[in-house]
């Protein structure tokens, strides 16, 4: 049974920093549908004696190697002898395969010695043929680890992985790597972590924190059926953290909340408009990018200067009585772009994102998210310790769950 896997990329153009290794993030994002986990990446230079050493790691270790890279017609191409090598077994011309390479290979000069050498394998390799290219992905079975060899160029390893690796890998699993997500949008990493802390020294599940701005992924991982989306440990420990937190546990299953909005004003009838002073019109664009905004999003207004938010209808005397970054400016612009859109709801930001600015009371980081609508208005408040442009994604993450509380949307989205 395949559990573990070793990858390693093979390259002078990786090690050094050339070319990205998109590859192994790619590999690495595709084994869990089959119950691997990647435990190991490295990169190693067209060298013998490196190549050599990352297998004997990545083999003591590892149910499953996979080396990407170091197949073509070049000398500085190991990756075959070496790992023959590495399994003691000799390499042979395969016939078969050496005509499928003629039949696609260019005839300039020197094709002949290209083609043989992309056509040498691995005495008792299972050979997986290229259909995006010339160098074929090989399968070597042994007694502690079974070693896959892939192409590097983009296009050819993704196709081998799809038509190679990943239909041998389902004749393997009898299980999967479920990954169960939620989400928490109002709290910091380290207080969350306070919270969950006996779920993060546990095995199952085995529980993460990822953090970006303004939001905080709680990862539930554990072995399930093929095909699940979460088990009883991953939902018993989620139930559990959302009775710990203090804050709304979201599981969003991997969808975008501006998407989610979107459907749910579209569902009620409604229209949205924004005017945004520290996030720059960042609302907008989260329902904008997303397919369908137009029969919802009216518009928006960037009021980022004091004399500009009242041009746009926020009274001078407001600003003057309880500064520009506050509950009651907040308000203001939301239900002033409301009006002057015609639209249902009206979406505000403002506040500090710093290096300078702020005060004793409302020091940088701090800001204000308010929403307008037909149920009356309501508003939030934050500071977070970030830099300046974490405190601008910070906002539009409040906005969005404001927007979702003023709703009333669920907690969980369905599968």
């Amino acid at each position: 049974m395949i559990r573990t896997v070793g990858i390693i990329a093979v390259g002078n153009e990786v090690l050094v920093g050339e070319v990205v290794n998109t590859n192994g993030a790619y590999i690495a994002s595709r084994l869990s549908a089959y119950g691997v986990s990647p435990t190991i990446q490295m990169v190693v230079g067209d060298s013998r004696e490196p190549l050599l050493a990352a297998l004997n790691v990545a083999a003591t270790q590892c149910d499953l190697v996979i080396t990407i890279g170091g197949l073509g017609p070049t000398q500085d191409d190991l990756t075959v002898a070496t790992v023959g090598e590495f399994v003691d077994s000799r390499l042979i011309q395969d016939v078969k395969l050496t005509q499928t390479i003629q039949a696609r290979h260019s005839r300039q000069p020197g094709w002949e010695a290209s083609v043989a050498k992309q056509a040498m394998i691995i005495e008792g390799a299972q050979v997986w043929p290229n259909s995006a290219g010339t160098a074929p992905g090989q399968l070597i079975t042994g007694k502690s680890c079974s070693i896959v060899l892939l192409p590097g160029p983009p296009r050819e390893f993704r196709a081998l992985v799809h038509e190679g690796l990943e239909p041998w890998l389902s004749t393997q699993a009898t299980s999967t790597l479920v990954r169960d997500t939620y989400t928490v949008f109002e709290m910091g990493e380290s207080t969350v972590a306070h919270y969950l802390a006996p779920l993060l020294t546990g095995q199952h599940p085995r529980t993460g924190i990822y953090a970006s701005p303004g939001r905080i992924d709680v990862r539930f991982e554990d072995m399930g059926p093929p095909g699940a989306y979460s088990t009883v440990t991953t939902r018993r420990a989620a139930a559990w953290a959302r009775g710990l937190l203090p804050q709304r546990f979201y599981r969003l299953a991997g969808r975008e909340r501006s998407t989610c909005l979107l459907e749910a004003m579209g569902d009620q009838g409604l229209t949205l408009s924004t005017m945004e002073s520290l996030t720059g019109g960042l609302v907008a664009d989260r329902f904008i990018s997303q397919p369908g905004a137009s029969a919802i999003v009216l518009g928006g207004i960037i009021a980022y200067t004091d004399a500009l938010k009242v041009r746009e209808g926020i009274p001078l005397s407001l600003l003057n009585e309880h500064g520009v970054v506050s509950s009651e400016v907040a308000r203001a612009m939301a239900r002033s772009v409301r009006h002057k859109t015609g639209s249902d709801l009206g979406i505000a930001t403002t506040g500090y994102a710093g290096p300078t600015g702020g005060d004793a009371c409302h020091p940088i980081g701090t800001y204000y998210v308010a929403i307008d609508g037909p149920h009356g208005v309501m508003d939030r408040s934050r500071q977070v310790h970030s830099n300046r442009q974490g405190v601008r994604l910070a906002a539009v993450e409040t906005a969005l769950t404001l927007l979702w509380e003023y709703l009333d949307l669920p907690l969980e989205i369905e599968e």
